[in-house]
């Protein structure tokens, strides 16, 4: 596993419990929103062409810089990447914190709960960390999905077989995809508006594929890792084409942006095209 040694697992170890805590403070903060009046405006709200889909709340806002607050008292020799404020984002850093606050916004907005935290850390771009807090899990009630570079995926501490749900011979699995990238009648396709918990029930085997045509790294890097610890492949597509994912780029962590396919092994190859 990318000549991962014992002692950098027992410290990814050590991670997966602070982005633990971290997920469910956000959670936490999430939840108490709920009864208040959320604020609202549009990313590139200057411009003339504002995208109504493209949100931005007051709690996203506040839940990341809290996140940021916590990771800079617990590990100041890191860096934090954010989807909403990047401004201090160092790239010689050997590790790097990668946060969504509400990955699915335009659902937390509108009350729909199927909304997450995604807070990932890599090492020079190697996932070793996650930790995806949902509204609502699989088990249906708020949780955490985690795991660390080496480990098993679990739900709030329990371990999960994702791979044992896919194998139970689903005649129709659901793949989430944009409506414009479904390509087969041999699935039930859905848009769900959260890339990260999407990414985290495809490893939780509920879903048997992701496709993003053009996600963030905040969106993603916490869900690969659960995936892979749950045994599910990882693909993205570059200049060259699709390739299976090792790690991101630590020189272009902040620019990364390629489509991403997350699925049960059994189907990656009629939606790898």
């Amino acid at each position: 596993m990318n000549n991962f040694s014992v002692t950098d697992q027992k410290l990814a170890q050590k991670f997966e419990v602070f982005a633990c805590s971290l997920a469910n403070k956000a959670g936490g903060q999430i939840i108490e929103s709920l009864s208040k009046e959320i604020n609202v405006r549009y990313k590139d709200s200057s411009s003339k062409n504002i995208n109504p889909r493209d949100p931005v709340s007051d709690i996203d806002q506040a839940v990341e810089k809290m996140l940021s607050e916590q990771i800079k008292k617990q590990y100041p020799d890191h860096t934090f990447l954010g989807e909403e404020f990047s401004d201090t984002f160092d790239d010689s850093k050997e590790f790097t914190w990668v946060i969504d606050p509400i990955d699915g916004t335009q659902n937390f907005v509108n009350g729909l709960p199927f909304y997450s935290c995604s807070i990932g850390l890599l090492k020079q771009g190697l996932p070793i960390a996650a930790a995806i807090w949902a509204i609502a899990t699989h088990m249906g009630m708020p949780g955490v999905y985690h795991t660390h570079r080496g480990g098993k995926l679990k739900l709030d501490g329990q371990i999960l077989d994702g791979l044992g749900r896919h194998n139970q011979g689903k005649k129709r699995g659901i793949v989430t995809t944009p409506i414009n990238n479904r390509q087969s009648n041999s699935f039930e396709y859905r848009n769900l508006g959260s890339t990260a918990l999407e990414g985290a029930l495809v490893a939780a085997g509920v879903l048997q594929a992701s496709k993003n045509p053009d996600p963030h790294i905040w969106d993603v890097a916490a869900c690969i890792l659960l995936a892979q610890s749950a045994e599910c492949e990882v693909w993205t597509k570059g200049q060259k084409g699709w390739a299976s994912f090792d790690r991101f780029n630590p020189e272009e962590l902040s620019s990364w942006r390629q489509s991403t396919l997350i699925a049960n092994p059994d189907v990656v190859e009629s939606l790898r095209n």
